[in-house]
């Protein structure tokens, strides 16, 4: 039986994590599609999983890990019990708790003590592993965060603001809205997004409009494709190509086949008060 829980990210928090989540699974060999998506951190306090990239290139994740943000779906599998805690980063989290280049890790996993302290690492770690109950292990980890928070700021946090709300404003984000909005040159806007986003404005903009229309989906918003796509894709073969691409099946798999983690993930970033637009799609 899965088990999963939600915190609220406290307020000093809301502007740098999507969500923070305890996840057990008892049994072995727990598998999932992951959608396209933000980068994580996660502390695997028990078990290791496989990420798989494409048809063939695997990274085999356990202890402290960071994924970058993915532009295709990711294919996860774990080893056994699997118990471990996800802190999903935002834009502006990547840039001011990773501070390395996001497209430098953009659908690959990395060692988390390769970009963060080890011995902070070990004591958060051990601090999760030994912790009465889920809310003392989302105090340790807020508590880590918000320390690594008060000697880490990125200059460039006001165009996380911007790019955030071009992604969300509309179901068809423009890249030249973005460049205009700025007061950049293209060129300086794409070294931004690829630095925080892991992605150019263009990948960011198909990535996100596939998205919407996938939260579309599955919260029962849409009725079928056409709603769903609304006028943000050529055709009806654009559409299906497109959300294949970011979400792994298509439209009517998806419909018919979400599962009920995904559905409670998309349900829970929905309810909570006070997150960034991103955060309902992302």
């Amino acid at each position: 039986m899965i088990a999963i829980q939600y915190f609220e990210p406290p307020p000093a928090l809301r502007q740098h994590v999507s969500s923070l989540y305890w996840f057990e699974s008892p049994s072995s060999g727990f598998t999932d599609l992951l959608r396209a998506e933000l980068g994580q951190i996660r502390l695997l306090i028990e078990g290791s999983a496989t990420n798989r990239y494409g048809d063939v290139r695997e990274r085999v994740a356990s202890g402290a890990v960071l994924q970058g943000p993915t532009s295709a779906p990711t294919h996860y599998c774990a080893t056994g019990t699997l118990r471990l805690f996800g802190i999903g980063l935002l834009p502006l989290g990547w840039a001011e708790l990773i501070g390395a280049p996001a497209d430098e890790l953009a659908d690959d996993v990395a060692d988390l003590a390769g970009v963060m302290p080890a011995a902070g690492i070990a004591r958060l770690m051990e601090a999760i592993a030994c912790a009465p109950d889920n809310d003392a292990r989302n105090a340790a980890v807020c508590d880590f965060l918000r320390e690594r928070l008060a000697a880490n700021r990125h200059p460039a946090g006001w165009f996380t603001r911007l790019a955030d709300e071009w992604l969300t404003a509309t179901v068809n984000p423009q890249v030249d809205d973005l460049v205009a909005a700025s007061g950049m040159s293209a060129r300086s806007v794409e070294r931004l997004t690829h630095r925080l986003y892991g992605a150019s404005p263009k990948l960011l903009a198909r990535k996100y409009r596939a998205l919407g229309a996938a939260v579309r989906l599955g919260m029962g918003e849409a009725r079928n494709w056409a709603d769903a796509a609304g006028d943000a894709f050529y055709d009806q073969a654009h559409f299906i190509r497109e959300f294949k691409a970011f979400t792994g099946m298509t439209p009517t798999r998806f419909q018919a086949t979400i599962t009920p983690l995904t559905r409670i993930t998309m349900t829970r970033r929905r309810q909570l008060p006070g997150l960034p637009s991103l955060v309902r799609i992302a």
